[in-house]
């Protein structure tokens, strides 16, 4: 449902992202602690930074909303959600197999995969629904 185009500001240089893309979304989460420097920062709030705020990308800001909507809307175990949490603190799958907390290296990364192929479910679903409810997709 969410789509990005990241042209010109500052010099960016441009490219399409879109949660229909399983690299988008799988990098998206592997990346998440060093690119979306909003995630959690209503618990790591600096009064002094709070001028900042014009440094954030406003456009990668809502493509990670999109996807934390559309992760919510997959109904994800509490196992999974815990591997999205890991992930999105910084660790690497890797590292959440090396933790001894019960993942096992093989069956975290099928786990991995099939979360990226019911997000991307998921996220077609809300698309065709925004469709049929404008008219543009006949049921």
């Amino acid at each position: 449902m969410a789509g990005l185009g990241i042209g010109s500001y500052k010099d960016r240089e441009y490219a399409d992202l879109t949660l229909s893309d399983r690299n988008v979304v799988k990098y998206l989460i592997l990346y998440r602690s060093k690119v979306d420097v909003s995630y959690n920062v209503n618990n790591n709030i600096d009064i002094k930074q709070a001028g900042d705020i014009f440094e954030f990308n406003q456009e990668l800001i809502a493509l990670y909303s999109s996807l934390d909507i559309t992760i919510g809307k997959c109904n994800f175990k509490e196992k999974q959600l815990t591997l999205l949490r890991f992930i999105f603190e910084g660790n690497t799958i890797h590292d959440v197999c090396n933790m001894n907390i019960g993942y096992t290296r093989s069956a975290t990364y099928e786990l991995f995969n099939r979360m990226l192929d019911r997000i991307l479910l998921e996220n077609y679903k809300l698309w065709a629904n925004s469709m049929k409810s404008q008219g543009y997709i006949k049921e």
